[in-house]
């Protein structure tokens, strides 16, 4: 069987995530990491709407994220989103977004999300199913250095 790990979103910049200079808006890169985060899932056939209906999270909630703004983006750029996962824990999992303009690194990302539960009105995390971790795990790979 050979898997996909590294999953590409692609995205064009529109005049409306630019500053008036034609330049992205920092926090676009969170909103394309959350996007990409979304298709990520899709891809390998394991939705978070699909996650949620069989094992009654709710979603993947975001822990923690960072950037590296390496080179500016403009108006109407193609950006490819590289999207990995690269680490699991007992009710946690990191995806690394490396954001691309042709072959150049723009931007490295990452996200912690943890499993969720809701209970008495509040968000809390819970262990991830053997069976998801079992799976997940044939996608891992090693966090690059950037």
């Amino acid at each position: 069987m050979n898997l996909k790990k590294i999953i590409t979103y692609k995205l064009r910049v529109e005049w409306g995530d630019c500053d008036p200079y034609g330049i992205v808006f920092y926090p676009n890169f969170y909103k394309w990491m959350d996007n990409s985060q979304w298709n990520y899932f899709k891809k390998i056939n394991h939705s978070i709407t699909k996650l949620e209906k069989i094992y009654n999270i709710k979603g993947l909630p975001l822990l923690h994220t960072e950037a590296k703004f390496l080179s500016a983006c403009f108006r109407e750029d193609n950006l490819n989103v590289e999207t990995s996962l690269v680490k699991i824990t007992n009710s946690t999992i990191k995806l690394q977004h490396i954001i691309k303009r042709r072959n150049e690194i723009v931007c490295v990302g990452s996200e912690i999300r943890i499993w969720a539960e809701e209970k008495d009105g509040k968000i809390n995390s819970k262990a991830i199913p053997d069976e998801i971790k079992k799976v997940f795990k044939k996608y891992l790979m090693k966090e690059k250095e950037i």
